[in-house]
């Protein structure tokens, strides 16, 4: 019982390389759960068995495992398998019970205070031409560093750390995102490296610049003219649900394109499933296109189902096929390229689209994420507030 620690070993070519993150025991031996803490998000993972000295650790929305040992009653060791990455990957870890920083941090405030907007690019160190916008979004409390970074397709979610020295770190840690993030500090410029899981490492460095923005996220995905936005797709009731069902008759219609494996796509469920109960009386319905990982169409099904049941999801989940570049094509012709997941259609009560957004700025970019949403539930009320004749 009590706070634990976990280390993902990362095996970097350049030495031992950790990935930090900080979880809480509770419950008892019948119904032992985990609480991941990631800054201001708490996973509950209920999902835990032993055999033996073994265990095994499901997560609950994403298709990832820790199996391990124990070892004794303060630590346990093992690999985490990410099952979306295929059956050979694999990550040592090794979990110490006792409450530790996240980080090994410094004993005195640092000088420099990260707080604000960051212009931040990520690079690519065999092709210096390719270059990935973001915008790094920091809060600081002496120490202690949260966060996010914002990118045009979506944001990297609940990210926390320290700056220790002249060194920036941050880490997060959610079944499916294990990101590690390092940089030196340069006054008032950064530059490190970004590791997602031990496979990739990617070049990126900031300049603290307030005034830097992203495309604009409700013009960058577009329609195709010579195609009409519709929908034909099983659900996990096993019935086919169209947009021509009397259902989606003369409403105002949410059309989500997602996959659960995405952790933006977990923060747009939630945020839609608010809206659906605020104002399906009035005239909307929020229905979900979940393209998956996998050949497996049962196992697809089953974790939309699994997903929506987690969540409380009233809304309908269809399953749109395995997120290939070529099943999405064949399956939204009316979509010009899909760039993001998610990415979220407004359609008018006339059947008429009115807004297109691109990825989502998350719970994680504070701010940005409440301007977001009252975007899109503005443009969801103009439109239930419009008579279809005048759409």
């Amino acid at each position: 019982m009590g706070a634990w620690h976990m280390a993902l070993d990362l095996d970097s070519t350049e030495g031992h390389l950790e990935l930090p993150f900080r979880f809480d025991v509770t419950g008892g031996p019948e119904a032992l759960n985990l609480v991941i803490h990631n800054q201001d998000e708490a996973i509950t993972v209920d999902s835990v068995s032993f055999r033996g000295d073994s265990i095994r650790i499901r997560m609950p929305f994403f298709d990832s495992e820790f199996l391990g040992a124990l070892k004794g009653d303060s630590a346990f060791q093992g690999v985490w398998i990410n099952h979306y990455k295929g059956p050979d990957y694999r990550i040592p870890f090794l979990a110490t019970a006792g409450a530790q920083p996240r980080f090994p941090g410094a004993t005195t405030a640092p000088s420099i205070d990260l707080s604000g907007d960051w212009e931040v690019h990520f690079t690519h160190a065999d092709d210096p031409d390719q270059d990935e916008p973001a915008i790094g979004i920091f809060t600081q409390d002496k120490g202690q560093v949260k966060g996010s970074f914002a990118t045009p397709s979506g944001d990297l979610r609940f990210l926390e750390g320290v700056i220790t020295g002249d060194s920036l770190f941050l880490s997060t840690f959610n079944g499916s995102m294990a990101y590690l993030f390092r940089a030196a500090i340069h006054g008032d410029s950064l530059s490190g490296d970004f590791h997602s899981g031990h496979r990739w490492a990617q070049p990126w460095y900031a300049v603290r610049n307030p005034h830097f923005t992203l495309p604009d996220d409700e013009s960058m995905t577009k329609l195709n003219p010579d195609h009409p936005v519709a929908f034909s797709f099983p659900g996990v009731d096993g019935h086919v649900h169209s947009s021509s069902d009397e259902q989606y008759k003369g409403k105002v219609v949410v059309l989500d394109i997602m996959g659960t494996w995405c952790p933006n796509c977990l923060d747009e469920a939630r945020m839609l499933q608010e809206f659906q109960q605020k104002y399906q009386a009035q005239g909307l319905e929020v229905v979900s296109l979940c393209f998956e990982r996998g050949t497996d169409d049962a196992k697809a099904l089953e974790a939309i189902r699994r997903f929506g049941e987690r969540l409380g999801i009233t809304y309908s989940l269809l399953y749109a096929g395995q997120a290939t570049k070529e099943n999405v094509a064949q399956a939204l012709p009316f979509i010009d390229r899909l760039k993001a997941y998610p990415t979220t259609l407004i359609i008018g009560r006339d059947g008429r689209v009115g807004h297109i957004y691109t990825g989502i700025y998350g719970p994680g970019t504070g701010a940005r994420y409440i301007r977001f949403k009252e975007r899109m539930e503005n443009a969801i009320v103009q439109l239930l507030n419009t008579p279809a004749e005048r759409q």
